[in-house]
């Protein structure tokens, strides 16, 4: 999915679930944003017994942590997993009886869902503090088939380096974000003091609309307004007619896939 469907998604209440739970097991930044967004959208929080897999692997992680070996601690935790937790087991094929007529079928899937969601969570596991940056997808549904062409070690440091690359390219974009609205708002922020925050949202989580950005930030539909026109005075967010949403004008500052 592409980064910003997480805030436009008409999946409302997958998201209000997906968000509730990061607000409850995430370290404080990262729970803080999760609860920002769900402010943003005028959501309380919620929950289901969907998110079971994920409270399990959260807490097999947890019991391992601290560590000093985040490979090792995260190939033990595997391992767990795999022998330990059924739900997350993936099955290459089985057989079933159609209309007396054996056919044979994908497996249902797995919970390396709920496996990448926990690992992403723990940020200290790699030495990142309490930092709001999460690694995700880490553990792809191929470290939890019965057979797999590569080691699981190899397939674990290959995840590893695809998801580092993804949170070096979020970290740039926010950090050109961050330096262009040094270079831009410079001298405006007498007419709004809350445009900073307001465009490091939109930057973030994608289109949002003038009452959306009042909900996430805690001000009036006033105060967001006012933070809109310094940001499209200065030539920073487009507004998009098919939603009334802010984006921002230069393409290179849309969220990822």
């Amino acid at each position: 999915m592409n980064a910003s469907e997480l805030v436009r998604s008409w999946y409302s209440e997958e998201r209000r679930q997906f968000l509730s739970w990061i607000g409850r097991r995430a370290p404080p930044a990262l729970a803080k944003a999760a609860k920002q967004v769900l402010a943003a959208k005028g959501q309380t929080e919620g929950f289901t017994e969907a998110y079971a897999p994920a409270d399990s692997a959260i807490a097999r992680l947890d019991a391992l942590l601290p560590s000093r070996d985040p490979q090792g601690t995260l190939l033990e935790w595997l391992e767990e997993l795999r022998s330990k937790e059924f739900d997350f087991f993936e099955g290459g094929s089985e057989m079933v009886q159609v209309g007396g007529i054996a056919i044979t079928r994908s497996a249902p899937r797995g919970a390396a869902w709920a496996a990448s969601l926990a690992a992403a969570m723990r940020p200290h596991l790699f030495g990142l503090g309490s930092a709001p940056l999460a690694l995700a997808g880490i553990m792809p549904r191929a470290l939890f088939r019965e057979f797999h062409e590569e080691p699981l070690p190899v397939l674990l440091r290959s995840a590893l380096e695809t998801a580092s690359n993804k949170a070096e390219a979020d970290l740039r974009v926010m950090r050109d974000a961050v330096t262009l609205a040094g270079k831009q708002l410079a001298g405006r922020l007498y007419a709004s003091s809350t445009a900073p925050h307001a465009w490091r949202m939109i930057v973030g989580l994608g289109p949002l609309t003038r009452a959306e950005l009042a909900r996430g930030l805690g001000v009036t539909k006033r105060t967001a307004s006012q933070s809109v026109t310094s940001l499209q005075e200065a030539g920073m967010v487009l507004l998009r007619e098919t939603d009334s949403a802010m984006i921002p004008a230069s393409a290179d500052l849309v969220p990822r896939e």
